[in-house]
């Protein structure tokens, strides 16, 4: 009896130290909001949409302990339609991808972690990290971030079939990227971006080029932010070449905490191919650690030529530029 008793105990520890050594982890982000756009002559539409202060989302990560300091890794990550019940969209090539934000695997270790597959581009890190709405919403400093005159977009945000490589060190940290176009003449991206976090201060640079047949976008960005204690200052500066056309993006914000809740504010201006401002304000209040209500407003002033959207929503007219693009929206974000 006392053989059976220990020999039940040491095999109730090992598993528990197995267990101990992977894990899988599901995630995710809804967020909805009751949506209002106008655009000039266009009129008003009027929506529940996603993506108002996060990006939805539904995930799944994991990781193996291999020993020596060495971990397995992998993440999958869908979009989430949460207004309408869809998920997933369309990858690099067009495709339809149920996995269309993130599906890598990789190694961590001593060394920092080599993924492969889909994943962010070096150069969104700067629109995400250094925007006080995260690049989400009608205030969003990537609502002025329209590829230049022809220029392939999608490895603006992500490149698939990518090889990736990411390092901290102290607080300086970093990732440098190259992703085959297999056949895709918009996915072919080599780039890079290096950055220090430390205390109250984030920098960070990064550069970036799509190859195509008919010529290269390149991407060059700078980001930065300081905690002052009552709020923290961050601002950008972007530029994209592509065939003799440029586009520079700077912007200036603040993300001021009040209690349970936080206010964000942000300017930015672009000029080069098409010119235009937007003014952002917003206002989030948690109800809890996951849960939070919000309101935000953009306003996005095109100059002649231009027809910037805030949030990239509502109706434009064929033709119609030069216009005010006014969007403001309530609602409700929850992660888990």
């Amino acid at each position: 009896m006392k053989k059976s008793l220990l020999a039940l105990a040491a095999l109730t520890a090992f598993a528990g130290v197995a267990s101990a050594q992977s894990s899988v982890t599901i995630f995710g982000i809804l967020d909805l909001a009751a949506r209002d756009v106008k655009n000039g002559a266009a009129g008003s539409v009027k929506s529940i949409s996603t993506d108002a202060t996060a990006t939805n989302r539904f995930g799944i990560r994991g990781v193996e302990d291999l020993g020596g300091g060495m971990k397995a890794t992998f993440h999958i990550e869908s979009s989430v339609g949460t207004d309408n019940g869809t998920a997933g969209a369309v990858n690099n090539s067009g495709a339809s991808a149920f996995w269309n934000r993130l599906s890598t695997i990789g190694l961590s270790g001593g060394f920092g972690e080599v993924r492969l597959g889909r994943d962010y581009t070096p150069t969104f890190f700067t629109h995400v990290v250094f925007d006080a709405f995260s690049a989400a919403g009608v205030a969003a400093q990537v609502n002025l971030m329209g590829a230049t005159a022809g220029s392939p977009s999608r490895t603006l945000v992500r490149a698939d079939n990518s090889l990736g490589y990411h390092f901290r060190s102290g607080g300086v940290y970093g990732q440098a990227m190259i992703s085959a176009g297999e056949g895709n003449d918009a996915n072919k991206y080599t780039g890079f971006r290096v950055g220090y976090a430390a205390g109250p201060m984030n920098v960070a640079l990064a550069m970036g080029k799509t190859d195509t047949t008919l010529g290269a976008t390149d991407a060059f960005n700078l980001g930065g932010s300081y905690n002052l204690g009552f709020m923290t200052l961050m601002g950008q500066y972007h530029q994209y070449e592509y065939r003799g056309n440029s586009q520079k993006n700077m912007s200036i914000g603040a993300r001021i905490p009040m209690g349970a809740g936080i206010i964000k504010a942000q300017y930015q201006t672009v000029s080069g191919w098409r010119s235009a401002d937007q003014f952002g304000l917003g206002y989030e209040y948690g109800l809890s650690k996951r849960t939070a209500l919000f309101t935000n407003l953009g306003i996005v002033k095109n100059d002649a030529g231009a027809a910037f959207t805030a949030s990239g929503a509502g109706r434009v007219l064929v033709g119609q530029t030069g216009f005010t693009s006014t969007g403001y929206d309530f609602g409700i974000r929850h992660s888990f």
